[in-house]
């Protein structure tokens, strides 16, 4: 059973491959995510997780400490 969920996060402060990297980095650390998207031109990261493990509050939180603005994103 697939229990995962995608979340799309606006993502502030990203301008080069380095933080592309950073950002991927941060957030495939925790528990629960399956897969990282990090669209650099669009100022977005597509995360597919299971939300049991790690929260929306978690993702955003993490890429804060990382340096990062975050919010959960107003686009599907």
């Amino acid at each position: 059973m697939n229990t995962n969920t995608e979340t799309l996060l606006d993502v502030a402060g990203m301008s080069c491959g380095s933080c592309v990297r950073r950002v991927s980095n941060a957030l495939s650390g925790l528990a629960g995510v399956a897969e990282v998207d990090v669209r650099l031109k669009d100022g977005k990261v597509l995360v597919r997780h299971d939300p049991a493990q790690t929260s929306v509050d978690t993702l955003v939180a993490t890429l804060n400490k990382a340096g990062y603005g975050s919010s959960l994103s107003a686009a599907a």
